[in-house]
């Protein structure tokens, strides 16, 4: 259940997010056997899922009975998606049959309407892998799968969060970083990987002397390991670490999609929480990681051109992530004065979407922290981007609100009405 919208200030807006499976499965077979319309659909939103881009998943009618004789005249794909409707003991004795032409290795799952939990241990007993109780969720699917295939080595699966901008100049990089930094003084190690390959301005506003990007020292993606992408951070404090681009004038390296790949995967298993600023331009690179990062979050001014490229961004990701929930929405620079704005609950009525924070605007703070090469809360803890920035990087790392008695929580709970 959302809670509702925090009010820190009038110029400020938080909400809680939901929590959503990690990772990515290896590259394997899935086969789903269908008894309704209902379980087979939601296979069909399953298999279109980014988490599911390395695995090849076939949708099938007929239940058991038809497993098994596709079974018995085919290789036996790496997962089977049992749907039965079954009593306790017709569901005994069709897995039964289904036996003797399954290959030992595969994991079966299946989605049941029985609610018995003698059922359920005879099952595992007789290696079934998981028993889901219908109607199932997709999500509960995806979640299922990818416990079955924890990822290969990965101590650690890290929260990919993706921040683009709906248009130049909304200041999605300096909000990216801010929020970073904000992650990071929650305790936990972050990193923030600046994308804007030929424009990027993490070294800048960071303060860090970075002659030579990192793109420009990547080696082929199969020699790329995390001793190596350690080599070529920079720290920031004890917890947040920075890949950025090179601060001398000079014509960058387009990142190869497989390097994008391999940077990634290994970034999630070093870090619990991975920030991609991304460049406001269409490109293979931002569509690849719009299309699997764990989270999205779009920043936008409260002006037409703003209204209409959320408007296109918003329907890319819907139609690319059909099991995940919008990005989260942020407006910048809200309050400009002498500029005609829309305001902020008319420009999402029009998306149809959720206001996850906004940022009033207040030139003096954002310039005095890029001039010295600071972030927002260094140069003023009071600001009111501060407790905005640090409120949504709670939100995204999934922690809880502030505690009852402190200051910040008691302006949440009383904005929330739960005081």
């Amino acid at each position: 259940m959302k809670n509702a919208p925090l009010l820190l200030t009038p110029d400020a807006m938080v909400v809680q997010p939901s929590v959503r499976p990690l990772g990515r499965t290896p590259h394997i077979k899935i086969h789903a056997f269908c008894e309704t319309d209902t379980f087979a659909a939601a296979m069909h939103k399953v298999a279109r899922d980014r988490r599911f881009q390395r695995a090849v998943t076939d949708v099938t009618q007929g239940g058991i009975g038809a497993a098994i004789g596709f079974c018995s005249t085919n290789p036996t794909p790496d997962v089977l998606v049992l749907e039965s409707n079954a009593a306790k003991h017709d569901l005994l004795a069709s897995l039964a049959d289904l036996a003797p032409v399954c290959d030992e290795r595969t994991k079966v799952i299946i989605i049941g309407a029985s609610n018995d939990i003698s059922l359920y241990r005879e099952l595992m007993d007789g290696g079934v892998a998981e028993y889901l109780l219908a109607p199932v969720d997709p999500l509960a699917i995806i979640g299922t799968v990818l416990r079955l295939f924890p990822e290969k080595n990965a101590v650690r699966i890290g929260k990919i969060c993706a921040v683009v901008g709906a248009k130049g100049g909304v200041g999605s990089s300096v909000l990216a970083q801010n929020l970073a930094w904000m992650m990071a003084q929650n305790e936990s190690a972050t990193i923030l990987a600046d994308m804007d390959l030929q424009f990027g301005t993490a070294a800048l506003n960071y303060n860090i002397d970075c002659p030579i990007g990192f793109a420009d020292q990547l080696p082929e993606a199969d020699r790329l390991d995390g001793a190596l992408l350690e080599r070529l951070l920079f720290k920031y404090g004890s917890h947040l670490s920075i890949l950025p681009c090179a601060t001398a004038a000079h014509i960058a390296t387009d990142l190869d999609a497989d390097i994008l790949d391999k940077i990634i995967e290994i970034a999630r298993t070093m870090f619990p929480h991975v920030l991609l600023d991304l460049p406001n331009a269409w490109s293979p690179l931002v569509r690849s990681v719009l299309e699997t990062a764990d989270d999205i979050i779009v920043i936008a001014e409260p002006d037409l051109a703003s209204l209409r490229n959320a408007r296109c961004l918003l329907d890319f990701v819907k139609a690319a992530r059909p099991n995940d929930l919008q990005p989260r929405l942020v407006l910048n620079k809200v309050g400009m004065p002498k500029r005609k704005e829309i305001a902020p609950d008319k420009f999402v009525a029009a998306l149809k979407a959720e206001l996850s924070a906004q940022v009033a605007f207040d030139p003096a703070t954002f310039s005095a922290a890029a001039s010295n090469g600071q972030m927002i809360a260094e140069v003023s803890k009071r600001a009111a981007a501060t407790q905005v920035l640090e409120h949504l990087a709670r939100q995204v790392m999934g922690l809880p609100s502030p505690r009852k008695g402190t200051a910040v929580g008691n302006i949440w709970r009383r904005a929330s009405g739960k005081a």
